[in-house]
């Protein structure tokens, strides 16, 4: 009770002296009905059971050795939950050692939380007759969490007071959901119920509109007796660190809710009219969707001549709605003139680019998550052959694409007008790139408490149109007449030659039509060429660890290899127009708050606090700004640093970078292993300004909550006793 009240986190506490290994004797109370002479055999069994004489699910006596005929008994060893007994373990308690000896009491954490969905819309696994699913509307396989406990301890008030206080049964915990758990709960309310007297054990999936067949939650996904003839909502819970992205909490609770836009459409439910809503709603209004169903249809929102004025999209009070389109569709246009407002609250947008068109004085994305895309194959799995796709596919075969926010300017607005945003501010929310193109820009981005990935979507060191992110700018580049233009320029050949040379003059309109192939054509003879390596050149020219060895032992090169540094230096010669990043924007002034960037960064400015920056970073202006109480990689260029960390190329830093994985951004234990140069503190776990953890999650005070822990506990414990603190999740 004392843990969780000072960290707010579900606990379950095992005194390591009662799970170690010994002999019974004597005075160990009887293990079976002959020694409890009154009583009948079913209640010595609770007895037993409940004084942890016995296993509640294995049945093994104190200090013996388990029964391994119980599947679900034998999943639990090394878990909160385990009725196997141990060897004593003398080493400080730490991570996954150390946790059994007489005076070790060990506390387990469920540090994730868990997000109940109570009706989303299942995606169909291609090829299985429309009878197989998985719960994630996105189509992603992820495992599903037990329910969050209704109420404090098993009681049936929330108010509980300690005298009240029972320890938490294993399904009154958010941790994973397994196949054995889920049988035993199934089994257990059955049981309770039919002796008239029925506990909380909560029903963690629920499926409307077909019969059930098979659940595996550790995969996400569940079959039916036979194909759904109507409308398939599924009901089940994920896990997750914090309030950040699209869920099913209080946004209000986030702090500075975005104000109604008068006047209020009818609220959009049952999966369907979030399309004619949008096309009929004025430029002034707020679009509810009132449900967490998904939408496959949307509509534009302004046009040039009826741009945006002051515009919302919000999901309803605890919904999660998910906009994932039709195949084909490839981006939702927002498209605004001066002065205008937008603002997108909650909501889930997968496998389509969010497009900001024209001018707005200021945009806002809260609580939202725009779908950073997925990589293929599984966690700590390596990536796939080069050339192959590096992007994963969801059960239905759709590629899981990044969603990327493109700013950009309108080609039809009249001369003169600026197609700047003046202010982009982004906040608790879940992101993939964010970029400018097409002569668009923003003069500043602010980012707070927040996730912004980049995935790659091609391996091959030769380009693709898709690697091509500004044409217009690359243009410019390539015919301006600096030395590294005029390297370059004869040997992209005169048919690129003539296309950029074309794409300078020309209308913007005809520069978005399409990428001409002669240009793509140029930029692999860049690549394909001799070494494009000249120290005089690139003595401005920032280049990441990589790209930099390669450059240093250029003339020996095998052909693989030298591809591979032409690719890197055109890259970071171009960084917004060409090459992945996580944050692109061309002049902006970026500001992050406690922010997790999982991929490289090109600013003209940037102001960082409390930050973690795993990819290269590259700041034109370093004199300007500060760089404080954050992270960044060996060899980045940032302004001046503050109490700050360095990280090698690569380090491991996360649980998880697969977004949909309960663990996604949240940082290792063993996180300040990787740091490798910084301040005097040198931490990424307790290294924010408030010793916190840096990151995107720092708000949530993880290692503050745990120091207040140690020191209560120094307060109450009986003297002797060492408290092992043991994250679950």
């Amino acid at each position: 009770e004392l843990a969780r009240d000072v960290t707010g986190w579900d606990v379950h506490i095992v005194e390591g002296f009662r799970r170690l290994a010994r002999s019974r004797h004597g005075l160990d109370p009887v293990v079976g009905p002959a020694g409890l002479p009154g009583m009948a055999p079913g209640d010595v069994e609770t007895l037993l059971e409940s004084e942890g004489i016995v296993g509640r699910r294995t049945g093994t006596p104190a200090g013996g050795t388990l029964d391994l005929r119980s599947a679900h008994g034998a999943a639990l060893i090394g878990s909160p939950f385990d009725e196997a007994f141990h060897h004593a373990d003398l080493r400080t308690g730490r991570g996954a050692v150390g946790h059994f000896g007489i005076p070790k009491l060990l506390v387990f954490l469920w540090r994730l939380a868990s997000y109940p969905v109570v009706a989303s819309t299942p995606v169909a696994v291609a090829g299985c007759s429309g009878q197989s699913f998985s719960f994630d509307p996105t189509g992603r396989s992820i495992p599903l969490f037990l329910p969050p406990a209704p109420t404090v301890g098993n009681g049936p008030d929330a108010s509980a007071a300690a005298d009240d206080w029972t320890s938490a049964l294993e399904w009154q915990v958010p941790g994973p959901l397994t196949t054995s758990l889920l049988k035993v709960m199934r089994a257990a309310g059955a049981e309770e119920v039919a002796q008239g007297d029925p506990v909380d054990v909560p029903s963690a999936v629920t499926v409307t509109g077909a019969v059930v067949g098979v659940v595996v939650p550790e995969a996400g996904r569940f079959t039916t007796t036979s194909a759904p003839t109507g409308a398939l909502t599924v009901g089940y819970s994920y896990g997750f660190s914090s309030d950040v992205g699209a869920g099913t909490y209080d946004r209000d609770l986030l702090g500075s809710p975005p104000a109604t836009v008068d006047p209020v459409q009818p609220v959009v439910k049952g999966g369907s009219g979030l399309d004619t809503t949008l096309a009929g709603a004025p430029t002034t209004a707020t679009v509810v969707i009132g449900d967490s169903l998904t939408y496959d249809r949307v509509a534009p929102v302004g046009t040039t001549t009826a741009p945006v004025v002051s515009f919302m999209i919000q999901a309803g009070a605890q919904q999660r709605p998910v906009i994932r389109l039709a195949p084909g569709a490839t981006s939702w246009v927002f498209t605004g003139g001066p002065g205008a407002e937008l603002v997108l609250d909650g909501l889930l947008v997968s496998g389509v680019d969010i497009v900001l068109r024209g001018e707005f004085a200021s945009v806002r994305i809260t609580g939202c998550t725009l779908d950073p895309g997925g990589a293929a194959g599984g966690s700590g799995v390596g990536g796939p052959p080069i050339g192959a796709s590096p992007l994963g596919t969801a059960v239905d075969g759709a590629p899981l694409v990044p969603t990327s926010v493109f700013i950009e300017a309108d080609p039809a607005a009249p001369a003169g007008s600026s197609g700047a945003i003046m202010a982009l501010g982004i906040d608790h929310s879940i992101v993939g790139p964010i970029r400018t193109r097409f002569g668009g820009s923003v003069e500043a981005l602010s980012v707070s408490d927040s996730v912004v990935q980049a995935v790659p979507t091609t391996t091959a060191s030769a380009y693709t149109a898709a690697d091509v992110y500004d044409p217009l700018l690359l243009a410019r580049g390539l015919t301006a007449h600096d030395s590294l233009a005029l390297a370059w320029w004869p040997q992209l050949g005169a048919a690129a030659q003539s296309a950029l040379t074309t794409m300078t003059t020309e209308p913007l309109a005809a520069v978005e039509a399409a990428l001409p192939a002669s240009v793509v054509a140029g930029l692999n003879s860049l690549v394909a060429g001799p070494s494009l390596y000249d120290p005089t050149i690139f003595a401005t020219v920032a280049l990441d660890p990589a790209t930099a060895e390669l450059a240093a032992r250029a003339s020996g090169l095998d052909a693989g290899s030298l591809a591979r540094l032409n690719r890197g230096l055109v890259d970071a010669s171009f960084p917004v127009a060409l090459g992945l990043a996580a944050l692109a924007p061309s002049g902006a002034t970026v500001e992050l708050e406690r922010v997790t960037v999982l991929g490289p960064v090109a600013a003209h400015r940037l102001e960082a606090s409390d930050s973690i920056l795993t990819g290269f970073t590259v700041v034109d202006d370093v004199q300007t700004g500060c760089f404080r109480f954050s992270a960044v990689p060996v060899g980045s260029q940032v302004p001046r640093q503050y109490e700050s960390v360095r990280l090698p190329a690569g380090a491991a830093v996360f649980t998880s970078e697969r977004f949909g994985e309960p663990g996604f951004a949240q940082l290792l234990e063993a996180v300040d292993d990787a740091v490798v140069g910084g301040g005097p503190r040198g931490s990424i776990a307790t290294g924010a300004e408030n010793g916190s953890q840096m990151g995107a999650f720092s708000k949530n005070l993880d290692p503050i909550k745990e120091q207040a822990l140690l020191i209560k506990y120094t307060e109450y414990m009986p003297l002797g006793l060492t408290p092992v603190l043991v994250h679950v999740t």
